[in-house]
């Protein structure tokens, strides 16, 4: 068919759809059973006037000055960060007047009798601050959290108040795309597998680690060890780096690591044991090139490495894709158990929720939550846990993108699990403004979340890790008031 009467067959085809999308009625046509034939109007195909940012977007955006860099420090905070001589000529954040700050701070939400779920943590907090003791916040979530999203902040800020660096928990093969803190290249034949996700199943064990994924180490080849290789952006607080740690597991006695630190040799972790191990090192200073040499005769598994400081606060981004937060009870209790003792968290905080709106039951997710919550009270004896709700999530109806129906029902049994098993929870769906608030977070100027609808903008996560951080902060120091009163 030649171009001009192929165009003149596709214009016709339009003409006549078009006249039919006009005579049909806007509710559509029943066609039998539930079925029913309709179609997009003009009207459809742009945005709608009621997509322009509400008020509750321009008063969020109106009280912080955050960017898309987590480490930025344009942002508000509750308090002063106390100046050490290492940060005199660092940029410091914006402090606030906390009784104004308090009406916009959306709270957590404590379980009945359970107001002081945070006090223990409180007062070791305030123990670890310009000392060399340390404790770490592990925080789980789905997709919204990945690449360390909502966490490098949370984490920056701490470390700014209660010391340490570096960003914790990373797999030795990266999940998402390329870190901030460090840039990575490795020589072996590495491969990676998590049990979230589509899952390999040529894997037939269950250790995954707490992480949920695990790289598989090549076996040496003609005397070359498999290696990986970092280089670590130290302007930045979470590329500043002293210690080590790799969380492993080998098929055989006789594994080693070898480190190479700043292009010298430095230290060869020998004789590691089969099965699970924790190789550690501890450098004088700081590091600012790292490669990792691995000797497994038979191969093995690393499930983890925590590139850390010698004492403070420690936050671990532990993000899995398309994650609902029900694998941990599926997943082999031995390596998650053996890793959170040598972890020692004394806080978790779990971000899930929004993968399983469109899909799930909220009565079955209540249930299969709960039992995520009594696995970690059961791993984790009196460390207490903040469940972090789902955002707001918008589905086309009707030209007009409004809230994912059952999305509360999918956030209330979350905060109902939470409470029930005496842990706390935030409400990220409230906190953004709740009930059709994704729409104008999308339109906000900038713009606060991507055209999905779904997930946030660099400045968009950095302003709910705000708030959260905030939440966290205002329990600190109404905490440190009353204890200053007895």
């Amino acid at each position: 068919m030649k171009p001009f009467r192929t165009f003149i067959f596709f214009a016709a085809v339009l003409l006549l759809i078009s006249l039919v999308a006009l005579v049909v009625p806007e509710q559509g046509i029943g066609i039998g059973g539930d079925l029913r034939l309709s179609f997009l109007s003009f009207s459809d195909l742009s945005p709608s006037d009621s997509l322009a940012p509400g008020e509750k977007v321009e008063r969020l955006l109106a009280g912080s000055r955050i960017t898309d860099d987590p480490e930025s420090d344009q942002g508000t905070d509750l308090f002063l960060v106390t100046e050490t001589d290492e940060q005199a000529d660092e940029p410091q954040v914006i402090p606030v007047n906390i009784d104004s700050l308090k009406q916009q701070i959306h709270r957590i939400t404590f379980p009945e009798g359970g107001t002081d779920l945070l006090h223990d943590y409180f007062k070791r907090l305030g123990r670890i601050a310009g000392r060399t003791r340390r404790t770490r916040i592990l925080h789980f979530g789905d997709s919204q959290i990945e690449n360390n999203r909502m966490t490098a902040l949370i984490r920056y800020r701490l470390q700014k108040h209660f010391g340490g660096s570096g960003t914790g928990l990373v797999q030795a093969i990266p999940l998402y795309s390329r870190s901030l803190s460090y840039d990575q290249e490795q020589s072996g034949d590495w491969l990676r597998y998590t049990y979230f996700g589509k899952r390999d199943s040529t894997i037939t064990h269950k250790s995954y680690g707490i992480m949920g994924a695990f790289a598989s180490v090549p076996i040496p080849r003609d005397g070359d060890w498999p290696s990986l290789q970092y280089w670590f952006n130290t302007e930045r607080k979470s590329g500043q780096v002293s210690r080590i740690r790799i969380f492993m597991h080998s098929y055989v006695d006789s594994a080693s690591v070898a480190l190479q630190i700043n292009e010298t040799y430095f230290d060869t972790l020998a004789y590691l044991s089969d099965g699970f191990s924790v190789a550690d090192h501890r450098h004088p200073e700081a590091i600012k090139e790292l490669k990792l040499s691995f000797n497994l005769p038979e191969g093995g598994r690393i499930y983890g490495i925590s590139f850390e400081s010698g004492g403070g606060l420690q936050v671990d981004n532990i993000a899995m894709r398309g994650g609902s937060g029900l694998i941990f009870t599926r997943m082999d209790w031995s390596t998650q158990k053996a890793m959170l003792d040598n972890l020692s968290p004394g806080l978790i905080l779990l971000q899930y929720g929004g993968n399983v709106v469109p899909y799930m039951n909220a009565a079955y997710y209540q249930r299969g939550f709960k039992r995520q919550l009594q696995f970690f009270k059961a791993a984790c004896p009196d460390i207490p846990i903040i469940v972090i709700g789902p955002s707001d999530m918008s589905v086309r109806e009707d030209g007009v993108f409004v809230t994912y129906p059952g999305l509360e029902k999918i956030r209330d049994a979350l905060k109902s699990a939470a409470l029930e098993s005496g842990f706390g929870f935030w409400d990220l769906y409230e906190a953004m403004g709740g009930y059709n608030s994704m729409a104008s977070f999308v339109h906000a100027d900038p713009p606060l979340a991507s055209a999905d609808y779904v997930h946030f903008t660099g400045t968009g996560i950095n302003l709910m890790a705000e708030m959260f951080y905030n939440a966290l902060m205002l329990e600190f120091n109404e905490f440190n008031n009353k204890q200053g009163t007895k």
